[in-house]
C-alpha cells in the first residue's frame, strides 16, 4: 500500500471545533446503536418513535415528529412501515378527525422490551468510559448546548 495512505490523517485543526467533535461522537455510537436496534429488526427512528409511544399514548403524529425533529414527509412512510408490522396503531382524534392519533400496540410492546434491553446495555457499555461526575458534566453541558439551540429556534 501507498506510505502516504499508511499514515495518519492530520485532523488537528478539525479537532479544534467542538461541532466536529460532536459529529464524530455521534456517529460512532448511532453506528452501535443502529446495531444494538437492527438486531431487533428496527431502525433508530423506530426505536425512538416505540419508546414515545410507549410513553406517550395517543400522541399525535404532529407532536412524534416535532419531538423526534422529522419533517412530516419523511415520519409518514416510518409510521406506515411500523403500522403494516402490527407495531403501531393509528385512530382519527374522535374531536377532530383530522388529527391522528397513534397507540404501541401488543406485539410493539414485545418487540420494544428486548429492544430497549440491549440499548440499556449499550448505555452501560458507554457509561463506562467515563467517571460519574464526567457524565454529569457531559449531560449538564450537552442540556446547556441544547437549550440555548431550542431557544434560538423559538
Amino acid at each position: 500500500m501507498d506510505s502516504a495512505l499508511e499514515s495518519a490523517v492530520d485532523q488537528s485543526r478539525l479537532l479544534r471545533f467542538l461541532g466536529y467533535r460532536l459529529t464524530r461522537t455521534e456517529i460512532h455510537i448511532h453506528k452501535l446503536f443502529a446495531h444494538r436496534v437492527a438486531e431487533h429488526d428496527l431502525k433508530p427512528s423506530e426505536f425512538s418513535i416505540l419508546i414515545l409511544l410507549d410513553a406517550n399514548p395517543g400522541i399525535y403524529l404532529r407532536q412524534l415528529g416535532e419531538t423526534l425533529d422529522i419533517s412530516p414527509s419523511n415520519l409518514v412512510p416510518v409510521v406506515e412501515r411500523l403500522v403494516k408490522r402490527g407495531l403501531i396503531q393509528r385512530h382519527s382524534d374522535p374531536r377532530d378527525r383530522r388529527l391522528q392519533q397513534l397507540h404501541l400496540t401488543a406485539q410493539g410492546q414485545t418487540l420494544l422490551l428486548p429492544a430497549e434491553e440491549q440499548v440499556g446495555k449499550l448505555e452501560e457499555e458507554l457509561e463506562q468510559i467515563l467517571t460519574a461526575t464526567e457524565r454529569r458534566h457531559l449531560f449538564s453541558a450537552l442540556d446547556k448546548l441544547m437549550a440555548v439551540q431550542e431557544s434560538r429556534e423559538s
